[in-house]
């Protein structure tokens, strides 16, 4: 990672907060309602009927998850990153994600439904313009890199997501009756 970056990351880690804190409603908690709505791709789409919500997740063999979500005006919510194995304190650890070249910071949170214990990981929350560019960004590129600041960074691919969305766009809008 480029010197640039790493300041980036260092500098948008007390940033982070306030965005994270504005929406909590939007993230999925272990007391949810979720149930599996349909695969596109390597992506599952699941509803979460507690939310009137959906979102995907995606997970490989190495032990990577991330999970993206939707607000109930079906725009992007929330980019869930989780490896295994990796070791962070809940808030106190920023999470990150590149995505064409823009870095997305969020904080470590308690990992939720679609995961087990063995899991690790946080939210980057999409608000505003962040989440019109976000949302442009995941539609343009084919990957993201995950983690950029810790010695477990990864890419993983965005094969298939704007299928994906699209599915949990129409999930969301079953699930309110639109």
């Amino acid at each position: 990672m480029n010197m640039t970056l790493r300041t980036a990351v260092i500098l948008l880690l007390g940033a982070a907060a306030p965005a994270l804190a504005a929406d909590q409603d939007v993230l999925p908690v272990n007391t949810d309602e979720i149930a599996h709505y349909r695969d596109v791709g390597e992506w599952v789409v699941h509803e979460n009927r507690t939310r009137s919500t959906c979102f995907i997740s995606r997970s490989d063999a190495e032990g990577h998850l991330v999970q993206i979500g939707l607000t109930k005006d079906k725009d992007y919510g929330y980019i869930g990153i989780f490896q295994k194995g990796a070791k962070l304190e809940e808030g106190t650890d920023a999470v990150a994600v590149i995505v064409n070249g823009n870095l997305y910071v969020g904080e470590s949170k308690a990992v939720v439904h679609g995961t087990s214990n063995d899991y690790e990981g946080g939210y980057v929350l999409a608000t505003g313009e962040t989440a019109k560019q976000l949302r442009l960004d995941l539609e343009q590129q084919e990957e993201m890199i995950v983690f950029p600041n810790k010695p477990f960074t990864v890419t993983i691919s965005l094969g298939h997501l704007r299928n994906a969305i699209y599915e949990a766009r129409e999930c969301t809008g079953k699930l309110q009756g639109s």
